[in-house]
């Protein structure tokens, strides 16, 4: 149902608004722009952003309506996300806002509550805050659930990777070693475990996340991280991989191996990993570099659902 408000004698049409998914914001919409899908969106906030959505406000003491002179958005939504991820790829950096923009508005269009969403999910970037929308403020919790083949005899496990280049869909996070080439340089002249961990440790560092300190064994590498805006605690076990899958042979499962939590991360991150467990707010991920003939070489992070513990 298409509201309309008037506004200086200018009748504008409002963005739509349901009972189910109220928002504290009316918008009106450009009349060049009948609904906002998230490239319609993205072209406009990135050529014409005085013509995205607008917000409507009621003024004292007769509440005429005004067109709020602030504009929503300072920058398209990508440009957002390239602040507080600086490094993933050009795809990524597009997957990432895309998903955010679906599952803020759930919907591929914009509605005011999605607006209002993805306005306070930056806002909370920027002020580094809690995020009233935790699910949709980081995109290691968006990522999807990769499935794990069973083993069989003479195979391991192995989880499939998706295409890094695949466009539209956010199923793996991908970091573009261009943008860290003396960083990248230097990982590929050393093949420590501990190296490893202390490479994507200061990757995760440089895109907003707070490592747990990793420990110095080399054992089979993990981290145990955080980010601001929400309390979820990621647990990533670390692979290089020159295929695209992920092998996982079985002395790597911890219930067939002496793989001790604390051997693998150390007791402060062990303690935070099994008290994100108790509290259901573990996140289980792989992560590390993909290097193989024909692709460009990346750094990637998926999640599945293979419990440390």
């Amino acid at each position: 149902m298409s509201e309309l408000l008037t506004i200086d004698n200018v009748h504008y049409k409002v963005v739509t608004r349901t009972d189910a998914r109220e928002s504290p914001i009316t918008y009106i919409q450009s009349p060049a722009h009948p609904i906002y899908d998230f490239d319609l969106l993205e072209a406009t906030l990135r050529h014409v952003p005085d013509e995205q959505p607008r917000g409507a406000i009621q003024v004292p003491p007769d509440n005429h309506w005004e067109i709020d002179a602030r504009l929503p958005f300072e920058k398209p939504l990508t440009a957002y996300v390239r602040d507080f991820f600086p490094e993933v790829t050009t795809v990524t950096l597009e997957n990432i806002a895309r998903k955010q923009f679906e599952l803020s508005n759930d919907s591929p269009f914009a509605d005011a509550a999605g607006l209002t969403a993805l306005r306070q999910i930056y806002s909370s970037w920027q002020n580094a805050t809690l995020s009233p929308h935790p699910q949709w403020s980081d995109p290691l919790l968006m990522l999807p659930i990769l499935p794990t083949s069973s083993a069989s005899r003479g195979a391991a496990r192995s989880i499939a990777l998706p295409h890094p280049s695949s466009t539209g869909t956010l199923n793996r996070l991908d970091f573009d070693p261009l943008r860290f080439q003396r960083q990248w340089l230097l990982y590929l002249t050393s093949y420590s475990p501990v190296e490893f961990k202390r490479f994507m440790a200061a990757l995760l560092t440089r895109n907003g996340y707070t490592v747990i300190e990793p420990n110095s064994f080399n054992s089979f590498p993990a981290l145990v991280f955080r980010r601001t805006g929400h309390d979820y605690v990621f647990f990533m076990s670390l692979h290089r991989t020159r295929i695209p899958k992920i092998s996982l042979p079985m002395y790597m499962d911890p219930k067939t191996a002496d793989l001790r939590l604390e051997t693998q991360v150390g007791g402060v991150a062990a303690k935070a990993v099994n008290d994100a467990h108790s509290a259901n707010k573990i996140i289980w991920l792989k992560g590390g570099t993909e290097i193989r003939p024909g692709v460009a070489d990346t750094i990637f992070i998926i999640r599945d659902d293979n419990a440390r513990l």
